[in-house]
């Protein structure tokens, strides 16, 4: 999960790792415990990709984790038909990932043919639905996707464009709650994200006095991430 939150730094070409210390000191708002519990439901896990290449690949191990744990019995990957952003995952980045993971040695190659045959056999599909390049929030999804995504046990948002489209792309006081904004939502849904914009919501007062009172655009600067999570009541 931490290599999948921190991988969304790829499309600012940070550095792809972070030790655990510093992935502690840098995640704003982390809900691992309710996270992890939304698996329990049954159902497809879904995860909506951000972008292509390192990120890729570490949602690829994140969907390997999933399966052979038995978190998830089938995961749908959905990822852009075209970039709406130069990075962004499409269906022929899928392959060409894991191609590159299967080349590589020890555990990670084995990762990548699992994924592989996952895919063979039918416990990992492959989505490009065209809202993923519309110009709307989540709100204006089109009856199929809201159908599927009521269907999941949860529904993972990577990154920082689809985190704007699941919450509104509004300046958000902080403090706002996560589970409000995204009430509207039809299944659990977790947000993994790198903050890139000045949106942001779910964090505590004394979290948001401290992040202000450093100076820093901690917004913006790439440097901070959250784990969010919410069950439909």
């Amino acid at each position: 999960m931490q290599a999948a939150v921190w991988g969304n730094q790829a499309d600012l070409a940070f550095r792809m790792s972070v030790d655990a210390e510093g992935a502690a000191a840098g995640l704003v708002t982390g809900d691992s415990l309710l996270f992890w519990s939304l698996f329990d439901a049954p159902g497809p896990v879904h995860l909506v990709a951000d972008n292509s290449a390192g990120e890729l690949a570490a949602d690829l191990v994140l969907v390997d984790h999933l399966l052979t744990t038995g978190r998830a019995d089938r995961v749908v990957l959905h990822v852009k038909p075209t970039p709406y952003y130069v990075s962004d995952a499409t269906p022929a980045d899928v392959l060409g990932v894991l191609r590159h993971l299967i080349e590589l040695a020890g555990e990670v190659g084995a990762i990548g043919r699992r994924v592989w045959d996952g895919l063979r056999a039918g416990r990992i599909e492959v989505r490009d639905h065209p809202f993923f390049c519309a110009p709307l929030d989540y709100r204006g999804m089109p009856y199929d996707l809201r159908e599927e995504f009521a269907s999941a046990s949860v529904t993972i948002m990577k990154g920082d464009l689809n985190y704007r489209r699941l919450v509104g792309d509004r300046y958000w006081p902080p403090t706002t709650s996560f589970v409000d904004v995204t009430s509207y939502f039809p299944g659990p849904v977790v947000a993994l994200r790198v903050l890139k914009s000045e949106v942001v919501v779910g964090l505590d007062e004394a979290t948001a006095a401290t992040l202000d009172k450093t100076g820093d655009a901690w917004r913006t600067s790439g440097s901070y991430a959250l784990i969010q999570a919410a069950r439909p009541v």
